[in-house]
């Protein structure tokens, strides 16, 4: 009756009670699971990247209100090569002119431009006639075929938005008025297009690609999906080799499988159920989750396995293994799901979703773990395995040198740390989304095409108002834009602009019998005015300059093509150009750019920051939680060191060896810190145990964890390592670095356990003379 008295003791009474009737729990476990689970058909996914943002975000509430003004952006570019010659060729530009006009008939297209269809302006005395660079097929002799191209090597800026200047490629731009109530609408585009460019490239005279918004989108949910059927999948057999390997049974490892498997459907359900929209980001969720359940079930089944190689029967050995991991498995997951928790405070609505989900995923495993797998335990034989569990661990050699040595392994493990944190500055927060993908995706080759042969593959916009009604037609306005377009035009990357100020320039050009001195703003309000008339008077049905003017006219939008660069470098050039306006252009009110790209780039600042505080409150939390629990302000402040160090020296080494943190990289130091917590709880755990219950010393309470938590912790740190680490093999970057640092912080994290952590113990120890800070602390409780 002891232990019914102390603390937790209700909770062994429930588990005991279900363990004696096994058969009721596992079928209404299992029978809970799948209702729980039927809700995962319910789930959908979308993976339009404005997901991403939340309704709060400011750089979002600017790219709409400039989408608002002139239509948004969303877009689907077909990159046409030509397998042999260039682009000016009768049969390309025929097929160029085709599949211009088969694009719009792609799902809510409202806008398609290309070489073919370019609005040529010309004018015949006073009359301006606007039409189509290519009205037709017929007669593509020579002589036309000429004349097309010097006009795209003399047209402002249509060399590179339309066609490479070296003519080896050329684009159709569609853009789109996407739904709000459909998401799927982007899977719908791209799925067109595909069929529309395998249709073309049929031909055999040209390779088609496909880049833009919209193929970005989808491709990365199809890359996420192929790590999820081939690299997650891969990863997860390899657990269960490593776990068949290291725990000798096939029995056990298939409850561990079992276990896994309901911790990831019941999570899913819930969220199905709840109704949930998912970004890509949650195909992590399986993963996290599945490694949470691993720990739990492991800790649980090595305990088992020792108390039977000590001698117990198999259900007293299943109830000690329940009375001494009851404790810290229930401390563990509350500090993991207070840790994922923490991704409440990002910036970026997918990571609070990850961050929920495997919190409910940390609750579905600690659930199982201490009912379903202990009552199969109890219905099925004892588990054949190999020689005993604890022989095949060097408990007190790791103790011997821990101890002998502390002094030495303390110093140096706390001038490693120190060493690391100073790295960690290293690391640049930067975003390089045209590096997501390996050229095993087409958008990556579609990419480096346009970067290579048309000059750049970023966008940035920026809104240009007046607050004046019909400001636009001020020769005043126009020549600033104009200035600051060449400013523009003189910065790093920059490989074009376009705006007002060049359509101005055209029309008072072609209006003036194109001679060339007249490429520039007319002096006359009144003239500028109608110029703008008649180029819409003149323009083919539909077409109108609603992407360049607001409906007022006291606002135009201008707009920069950068080449290939990281988001560090575009939000250094927006910050220049905002300064620019506002100190050579009091007459514009000087907004932000936006684009994709550029927000995009502040997420990640704002998401690093962002998760930099929630994890500082979520190691408080886990902190006096542990010293709540362990009755032990000294073992609380204690824990502060093995479960930060290990983020400090993976981030520091990442600092000092790759450089740069991105919106995926940010979220790694909440989601390990809820893993690397359950180390440090289990070890201090079982050394209080030793403390508080057999009146071990210090050095004997550190050899009693490793021995009966050290295979525990072993088993466990390569399972989750190696699993991680495979993720390596990915085509899709974030998933590769994702693992790649996951790994690398749960093996400094088991190292910080075996060799830094008994010796913070042995000193802290000799400096406080009692355990803990009270008499409490020698009280006995069940951890």
């Amino acid at each position: 009756m002891n232990e019914l008295q102390s603390q937790g003791a209700w909770a062994l009474a429930i588990l005991d009670r279900l363990i004696r009737r096994p058969w009721f729990t596992v079928v209404v476990g299992l029978l809970v699971v799948a209702a729980v689970s039927a809700g995962s058909s319910r789930l959908t996914i979308t993976t339009d990247l404005r997901v991403y943002f939340s309704k709060a975000n400011p750089q979002l509430a600017a790219l709409e209100a400039i989408e608002a003004k002139y239509r948004e952006n969303d877009s689907l570019v077909f990159v046409v090569k030509p397998v042999s010659g260039d682009v000016f060729d009768a049969q390309t530009l025929k097929l160029l002119y085709e599949l211009t006009t088969a694009a719009w008939e792609l799902p809510f297209a409202r806008r398609v431009a290309s070489l073919t269809n370019y609005q040529y302006t010309r004018s015949e005395g006073d009359t301006l006639f606007t039409d189509h660079l290519l009205v037709d097929t017929d007669n593509l002799d020579a002589d036309r075929i000429a004349t097309i191209r010097h006009i795209a090597a003399t047209e402002p800026g249509l060399d590179v938005f339309l066609v490479a200047s070296d003519a080896s490629l050329a684009t159709v731009n569609v853009m789109f008025s996407l739904p709000k109530d459909d998401n799927q609408a982007v899977e719908k585009i791209v799925a067109e297009g595909r069929h529309l460019a395998d249709a073309f490239a049929a031909t055999g005279t040209v390779e088609i690609l496909l880049a833009g918004s919209t193929a970005n989108s989808v491709t990365l949910g199809e890359a996420v999906a192929s790590d999820i059927a081939s690299l997650i999948t891969f990863s997860f057999g390899l657990m269960v080799v490593l776990l068949l390997v290291l725990l000798r049974s096939l029995l056990a490892t298939s409850l561990v499988i079992i276990i896994i498997g309901c911790s990831v459907a019941a999570t899913m359900g819930v969220f199905g159920w709840a109704g949930a929209v998912l970004s890509p980001t949650a195909a992590f969720v399986p993963s996290v989750v599945m490694t949470i359940a691993v720990a739990d079930c492991v800790h649980v089944l090595v305990s088992y396995f020792v108390e039977l190689d000590a001698g117990r029967p198999k259900l007293a050995a299943l109830k000690e293994s329940l009375r001494i991991n009851l404790g810290p498995v229930f401390i563990t997951s509350l500090t993991t799901a207070i840790g994922v928790l923490s991704l409440n405070l990002s910036d970026s609505p997918p990571y609070r979703d990850l961050g929920n989900m495997v919190a409910v995923g940390v609750l579905a495993a600690f659930l199982l773990s201490l009912t379903v797998l202990p009552a199969a335990l109890a219905i099925l034989p004892v588990p054949r395995r190999g020689a005993a569990i604890s022989g095949r661990f060097p408990a007190d050699a790791l103790a011997g040198f821990a101890t002998r040595h502390y002094r030495v392994l303390l110093a140096a493990g706390l001038l490693v740390i120190v060493a690391m944190a100073a790295q960690i500055p290293r690391n640049q927060l930067t975003e390089r989304w045209h590096e997501y993908f390996s050229s095993q995706f087409e958008i990556r080759r579609a990419v480096d095409l346009l970067n290579d042969h048309m000059g750049g593959i970023h966008r940035l916009y920026y809104d240009l108002e007046t607050d004046n009604l019909d400001g636009v037609t001020d020769p005043e306005y126009l020549a600033t834009v104009d200035r600051f377009a060449g400013w523009f035009g003189q910065q790093p990357g920059v490989v074009a602009t376009a705006g007002l100020h060049t359509t101005v320039k055209k029309l008072h050009q072609a209006l003036n019998y194109d001679g060339p001195g007249f490429f520039s703003i007319p002096n006359n309000r009144r003239a500028i005015a109608q110029y703008l008339l008649l180029y819409e008077f003149s323009l083919p049905v539909g077409e109108t300059l609603d992407n360049q003017i607001d409906q007022d006219r006291s606002a135009s939008r201008f707009s920069a093509v950068v080449a290939k660069t990281d988001s560090e470098q575009l939000l250094e050039l927006d910050r220049a150009a905002t300064r620019w306006l506002v100190d050579n252009a009091p007459m514009i009110v000087p907004n932000e750019g936006t684009g994709l790209d550029l927000i995009f780039a502040h997420i990640t600042h704002r998401n690093i920051y962002s998760l930099l505080v929630g994890t500082g409150l979520a190691l408080v939390a886990i902190s006096m939680v542990l010293a709540l629990v362990l009755r032990s302000i000294r073992l609380g402040l204690v824990s502060l060191v093995p479960n930060l160090a290990p983020a400090i020296i993976a981030y520091g080494l990442w600092g000092s060896f790759v450089g740069h943190i991105d919106l995926a990289l940010s979220v790694v130091i909440c989601m390990s810190l809820g893993i690397v917590v359950d180390d440090t709880v289990h070890f201090l755990s079982k050394y209080l145990r030793a403390r508080r219950e057999r009146g071990l010393d210090a050095i004997a309470g550190i050899r009693h964890a490793f021995r009966t938590v050290g295979m525990a912790l072993t088993v466990t740190s390569i399972v989750l390592v190696c699993g991680f680490a495979l993720l390596l093999l990915s085509e899709f970057a974030p998933t590769g670095k994702t693992g790649a640092l996951m790994a690398l912080t749960l093996a400094i994290a088991l190292l910080v356990d075996f060799l830094l952590l008994p010796p913070l113990l042995l000193v802290t120890e000799r400096l406080v003379p009692r355990l803990g800070l009270g008499a409490t602390d020698r009280q006995r409780i069940d951890l």
